[in-house]
């Protein structure tokens, strides 16, 4: 008989799935639940992950732990294109790591033996995707806020590549088999990566990432106010 020992976390991590998309189009649909979002987001960051950090006397090594702090630092200074570029991130990390905690829940398990940390990083990037979108919805994009996103995606990997390559931290396991396109051996541990194969998992992945960032302008021309500010708490 088939048995499952991640039934009950994927369940969960479905849960979120579908409900960070439904949180999301409430805090369009208010003026009051958007503010509470953008910055209850932030303030749960700063709170929970700054000390997490500062108690340990350590810098963040992985794009998740980056993004948490690029998600504060956006929500607080009045700069469109950084604001832009952690929403963007902030939610396509969050998605990511979703999906992939979905399919293969046993490499986070691997890596979080401790159940609450385990659990714990699960929320906080439902959390991730749901302050991303959030602020999406918040304020208009220009289309020349799509550099920024690039540019602080490209920063962001040299940063952690430095990092990895100098023996100060591991990385993150998803994101360097994202990479380094190994992500195909967690369902096919036995594939073979040749030529071929990088000629078309490089260019998907730029496609998706496109895809993504259209998604996401998609969904700012239709719940955006034209009329709002950008500014610390400009509403």
């Amino acid at each position: 008989m088939y048995s499952n020992p991640y039934l009950y976390v994927q369940a969960l991590q479905l849960l979120l799935l579908l409900l960070v998309p439904l949180a999301c189009f409430a805090t369009y649909r208010s003026k009051m639940l958007s503010f509470v979002a953008v910055y209850g987001v932030a303030v749960w960051f700063f709170v929970f992950k700054g000390a997490e950090y500062f108690g340990s006397r350590s810098l963040p090594m992985d794009i998740s732990a980056l993004c948490y702090f690029l998600y504060v630092i956006a929500a607080i200074l009045p700069v469109r294109p950084l604001k832009v570029a952690a929403a963007q991130l902030s939610a396509l990390c969050g998605l990511v790591y979703g999906l992939m905690f979905f399919f293969a829940p046993q490499i986070f398990r691997t890596r979080d033996t401790n159940d609450m940390t385990f659990y714990l990083a699960m929320v906080n990037h439902a959390i991730l995707l749901f302050g991303g979108l959030a602020v999406i919805g918040r304020f208009p994009l220009k289309k020349s806020d799509i550099f920024w996103t690039g540019g602080v995606l490209a920063a962001i990997i040299i940063y952690i590549e430095i990092c990895v390559a100098n023996g100060v931290a591991e990385g993150n396991a998803v994101f360097t088999k994202i990479l380094d396109g190994s992500i195909i051996q967690v369902p096919f541990p036995d594939f073979t990566m040749q030529w071929w194969y990088y000629a078309l998992y490089f260019p998907t992945v730029f496609l998706l990432l496109g895809l993504w960032i259209a998604f996401t302008y998609a969904i700012n021309r239709k719940v955006a106010r034209p009329d709002r500010k950008v500014g610390i708490l400009a509403y």
